[in-house]
Formats: structure tokens, C-alpha cells, sequence
């Protein structure tokens, strides 16, 4: 009875094994907060996406912003994503573009907890990294991707589209000092704007005739649209809209591109979608 039950009974060696790395586990877990991000330390560098849903995104906007979310979350050896992937403990924070400028608030704010446990390689990492608690982490995760985009779906048409104004609110809570922006440890800030890029206030309006992004700052009148975006690496996502051809030639793609550096932004990436 003892030889039969003996097969079936791990070596003392594995066991030990099997349990430390299940202590080590569980003991080497960050806590993280309500948003998934680590308590008591940094969250490294900052993403910030501006979300344009002052006109209904198509499904063809919506199935890239899905997959950029997937870009910036999940880690993947293609260059350009790399440009977007938010790394473990790092910040990604959703504001929507609203009229109000005194009642902006972030849509979302989430940590990305590590990576998808349904992606681990093997029963190895399930005892090293702690697949339950993982597991419990990207579901919260999920959620709330799936609560932002359910939001987006309720979202409704706004009158006006201050960008640049909003710009000015959201940026200078998440910029790097000026003391941070000489050290080469710290991260820079990453502003995504995904948005159809029609600035329409009654300080500026792509729908009637602007002035040269260089202007701006000698513009009677706009000068309160500076925006300091030094130490910001920025990336625009234009969404073309079918009716609005005549107010998105090129000239208006380039006129942010110029924005952009006329700020003291370093742009990153450029799309048309």
C-alpha cells in the first residue's frame, strides 16, 4: 500500500519548491489601488488620451480606438506599438472632450496591473507571478474598458469643440516639472488626442478662417490658447468625418503638426483614420 501510494506523492524537493514560490507570490504583490496602480509609489509615465466624442465616433473609429487600447495594454514586439504600450504600474488616464471646461474630470483612470495571465506561458508563471490575483486584476480591467466604451455609446453631440482650450486644463495636471523634464529617469508625458481635430470656440473655429499655427501667439485675442508642452511627446489620430471633407484638406492636417511643435511638443505619431 505504501509503494502504490508513494507514486503518487510529490518529492519532498518540488514541494518545497511549489510552496516557496507560492510565498514569494504572494508576498511580492504590489498593493494597487481602486485604478490598479501601485500605492505608495510613481506610476512612471503618464498617458493621456484626449477622446473627441463631440460627434459620434463610426464604427470604423471605434474599432481603432479598440484597437489602440489594445496597443497600449498589451506589450508587442511590433516597433510602433511599442510607441503606445503603457508598461506595468504605468498611468493611462481617458478624458472626454465636454464644453464645460470647469467640470472636466477623467472618464477613466487604470494602472496596467502586468500581463493578460491568459497569456502566460506555461504552470511555471502561474506559481511565480500569482495567477488568481492576476486574473481578478485584468477583469477589473476589462471592466472598465467595457464602462468607457458603454459611455461612449451614450455619449451626445456638443455644439462646440474647444480642443485646444481643453488642452490648456488637462496638460498642465499631468506635465512634467520643469525640474523632472532635465532628469533622464523620469518619462515623459504621452498626449494621444483621437479626435476629428476640428477646433470650433468662439476663440478659434476650423469652420471659418484661422490663423497660421505659428500666429497663434501674436493673434490679439488667442494668445490665451498657449499651451506649455515642453517635456510632452504628443500623437494625433485625425477621425475623418464624411461631411466635414472640405474643413480636413491637408493643410488643416499640417496646421496641428505645426501647433504641436509651435508649443514645444515633440510629435510622435500621425494618422488619419
Amino acid at each position: 500500500m505504501n509503494k502504490i501510494c508513494s507514486k503518487y506523492i510529490l518529492p519532498q524537493p518540488l514541494v518545497l519548491i511549489i510552496v516557496t514560490c507560492a510565498l514569494i507570490a504572494a508576498c511580492d504583490k504590489t498593493r494597487l489601488d481602486s485604478h490598479l496602480c501601485p500605492v505608495g509609489k510613481s506610476s512612471g509615465r503618464q498617458t493621456i488620451l484626449l477622446l473627441d466624442t463631440s460627434d459620434p465616433l463610426t464604427p470604423k473609429h471605434r474599432a481603432e480606438l479598440q484597437r489602440l487600447l489594445d496597443e497600449m495594454l498589451r506589450e508587442a514586439d511590433n516597433p510602433v506599438s511599442k510607441h503606445f504600450y503603457v508598461a506595468q504600474g504605468e498611468a493611462l488616464i481617458v478624458y472626454e472632450l465636454i464644453e464645460d471646461l470647469d467640470a472636466i474630470e477623467y472618464a477613466l483612470k487604470v494602472c496596467n496591473p502586468g500581463s493578460n495571465p491568459d497569456e502566460w506561458d506555461d504552470w511555471k508563471d502561474g506559481l511565480t507571478k500569482g495567477k488568481a490575483i492576476a486574473s481578478h486584476q485584468w477583469l477589473r480591467l476589462e471592466e472598465n474598458i467595457e464602462a468607457l466604451f458603454s459611455e461612449i455609446k451614450s455619449s451626445e453631440p456638443q455644439s462646440s469643440s474647444p480642443i485646444i482650450e481643453m488642452l490648456g486644463v488637462i496638460v498642465p495636471r499631468h506635465a512634467p516639472s520643469q525640474r523632472s523634464q532635465s532628469s533622464e529617469e523620469v518619462k515623459r508625458t504621452h498626449l494621444i488626442i483621437f479626435s476629428d481635430l476640428l477646433q470650433h470656440s468662439n476663440l478659434l473655429s476650423h469652420y471659418r478662417k484661422y490663423p497660421a499655427a505659428k500666429d497663434i501667439k501674436m493673434t490679439d485675442g488667442l494668445r490665451s490658447l498657449q499651451t506649455d508642452l515642453t517635456g510632452i511627446d504628443v500623437s494625433l489620430f485625425r477621425l475623418e468625418r464624411a461631411d466635414s471633407g472640405q474643413w480636413q484638406p491637408t493643410k488643416h492636417y499640417n496646421w496641428w503638426t505645426d501647433l504641436v511643435r509651435e508649443l514645444g511638443g515633440a510629435l510622435m505619431w500621425q494618422q488619419s483614420i
